[in-house]
């Protein structure tokens, strides 16, 4: 095995890039199709449901139809319950739609959006408390709670409604009566007087931030525009990095979580970051990094490593110390632990930490990382070939190779290292030929990439 020293933080612009985090991969919890939300219950149960129709019902002999029904977890990760139909007095829903989002309401009842309307369900019972079905028939957003128990929820698509609901998900007014843009979540404060929405396919993208001009809460008479964050602008006022909306999540500590995208730009905030509303919505904490190529097949994110393509949801159990991701393109829900999870107030982390620098290297666009993983050489390789990392700091680095099931057949180095650039040799003679997975860890951070054997 050799190692070679060369100082480098110079990578080209497809490589990933990471830095230290505290919170630590633990479990592929659930692989589903498309998950579209995920929260936790007072009860500590783990509910989400799927965009995509994956299961059939039985209606009668020899007759089934399509479902797309909730599923409900136990923490230990077995399956409790589908729930296929809802009662509501004498009337039976069976979830056909897709999912579009699952929040919940003041008191933890579940806030489903089956597509282009709100079920308010008994988290308990499981039984149909109330459901708001508006005139127009278009797909709605995840709803938001306050703590009195009024509702807001939008549309996807631009120029519709943006609604606000009573208590018993009736047509109590409107935030505005043609929210523009796309997006999919809503989040807002306790008090109702601040509305967060995650803006998608939008110029600007962030977060926008509605807030009501009097005070009252869903009871003001208006809402006003006063704020769009998540955003980095350049010099000339261009959009230079953004975090597409894709979902927005309040934590147990009063961070607010933007789920961001792969695919927004060609350099961007791509993970689940944690947003300080005392610290004009700097980012103090953050889970997970996109470090699998979006165009690798979709055939699912790759198992037991923390590895996604596509946020669509994140969720914390009671004490906050582990969180739940929805994966949508990867298609599981994945499980974090942190044992002393941040709070507002807490460090900021820097922007240069956060998104890639861009600069020109002899005219080419190249970026800054603080830890980088490069493609081996060679690639094909039989039977030898060496796997190239640096890092920038003192930290304890784990390498090892999976097969492509994800199951482990090597483990070459797990050690703390000094900052360097570093080579592994990785010896495949008693391998069969195939596509291998090599997995690089700095300090709990993970990222991934394919290597091929032929022999």
């Amino acid at each position: 095995m050799k190692k070679v020293l060369f100082a480098s933080l110079i990578v080209m612009l497809a490589v990933v890039f990471s830095f230290g985090q505290v919170w630590t991969f633990d479990s592929d919890f659930a692989q589903l199709k498309n998950p579209h939300g995920v929260v936790v219950t007072p009860d500590g149960k783990i509910w989400t449901a799927n965009y995509s129709k994956t299961d059939t019902f039985v209606v009668s002999a020899g007759d089934t139809m399509f479902t797309n029904p909730i599923y409900i977890y136990n923490p230990d990760g077995t399956l409790e319950t589908t729930l296929r139909t809802l009662t509501f007095g004498t009337e039976t829903d069976t979830l056909v739609k897709t999912c579009r989002g699952i929040s919940l309401d003041q008191n933890g009842n579940v806030l489903y959006t089956h597509y282009g309307e709100i079920f308010q369900i008994n988290y308990q019972t499981h039984e149909l408390i109330a459901k708001f079905t508006p005139d127009i028939t278009a797909s709605m957003t995840e709803a938001a709670a306050t703590s009195d128990g009024y509702i807001y929820a939008g549309h996807v698509g631009g120029g519709k409604p943006f609604y606000i609901l009573d208590d018993a998900l009736e047509l109590f007014g409107y935030v505005t009566d043609t929210l523009q843009g796309l997006q999919r979540s809503v989040v807002c404060s306790p008090d109702g007087n601040d509305i967060y929405v995650g803006k998608i396919y939008t110029t600007g993208y962030g977060v926008w931030h509605y807030q009501s001009t009097d005070g009252a809460g869903a009871e003001s008479e208006s809402f006003a525009l006063i704020d769009t964050f998540g955003t980095v602008f350049d010099d000339t006022g261009s959009v230079k990095h953004a975090m597409w909306g894709q979902c927005l999540d309040w934590d147990n500590n009063g961070l607010l979580w933007v789920g961001t995208y792969w695919a927004v730009d060609s350099v961007d905030f791509t993970g689940w970051y944690g947003l300080d509303p005392t610290q004009n919505w700097a980012v103090v904490d953050t889970i997970g990094h996109l470090f699998i190529e979006p165009n690798a097949g979709w055939q699912g994110a790759p198992t037991g490593v923390g590895a996604y393509y596509a946020p669509r949801g994140i969720t914390w159990t009671a004490d906050g110390k582990t969180a739940y991701t929805a994966d949508f393109d990867g298609g599981y829900i994945k499980k974090w632990t942190n044992p002393a999870p941040k709070k507002p107030g807490d460090s900021i982390i820097p922007l240069s930490d956060l998104v890639v620098s861009l600069r020109e290297v002899g005219g080419n666009s190249s970026v800054i990382v603080n830890f980088e993983l490069k493609q081996n050489y060679p690639n094909p390789f039989n039977p030898s070939t060496t796997i190239p990392f640096s890092i920038n700091g003192t930290k304890h680095v784990v390498l090892k190779v999976y097969d492509i099931t994800g199951r482990l057949v090597a483990t070459l180095i797990d050690e703390k290292l000094a900052p360097n650039h570093y080579e592994y040799e990785f010896d495949g003679s008693n391998l069969a030929s195939g596509t291998y997975i090599y997995q690089l860890s700095v300090d709990g951070q993970l990222i991934n990439k394919k290597m091929l054997l032929v022999k």
